[in-house]
């Protein structure tokens, strides 16, 4: 018969080792979701936004149709610092898109779902400053996210607000 053979064990140590480590791993992981959580909400606003310049190239087209004037009329000159462009309001999920400007306050959508603010000015400068002759129109575009938070009738101040700008050009 041959010699009993030595079975390998975890001290105890070692397992109190490997358990602290375990638990440092969880609680660092479970520390990041709630960032993590916000980050990916936070992307998915900005996903909208970007959107949100194929929607209102279309409303404004839909608007330029029944009067390219009036629209050209409708849309400020940019100045410093950009304030009272012509405005649409989005919800959350960047569709529909309502002209604060152009429909009756009883049909813009609830205060509560307006999320994007999308704003929108004439340039100032040639050579994209609008001349009425021009068969195209080209806008400055800012959408800023939250408008107004959930539960607020009154909109967020544009310093706390994430914001994007982009141009469209109309055409006549």
């Amino acid at each position: 018969m041959g010699a009993p053979s030595k079975q390998r064990a975890f001290s105890l140590v070692e397992v109190v080792i490997a358990v602290g480590v375990f638990a440092v791993a969880v609680a660092t992981t479970l520390g990041l979701l709630p960032a993590m959580t916000r980050q990916m909400a936070n992307d998915g606003d900005v996903l909208v936004a970007q959107r949100i310049a194929g929607n209102l190239h279309a409303e404004l087209q839909r608007l330029a149709a029944s009067g390219f004037d009036a629209l050209a009329n409708q849309a400020p000159v940019m100045a410093a610092p950009l304030a009272n462009g012509l405005e649409f309001v989005a919800a959350r999920g960047g569709l529909p898109l309502h002209s604060v400007n152009y429909l009756p306050p009883t049909e813009i959508m609830a205060l509560g779902d307006q999320y994007f603010l999308i704003e929108v000015w004439q340039f100032n400068q040639a050579p994209l400053a609008f001349v009425g002759t021009a068969s195209v129109l080209p806008l400055y575009a800012r959408v800023s996210w939250p408008y107004r938070n959930p539960g607020s009738a009154s909109p967020a101040p544009l310093a706390d607000r994430a914001q994007i700008a982009f141009t469209v050009a109309i055409n006549r």
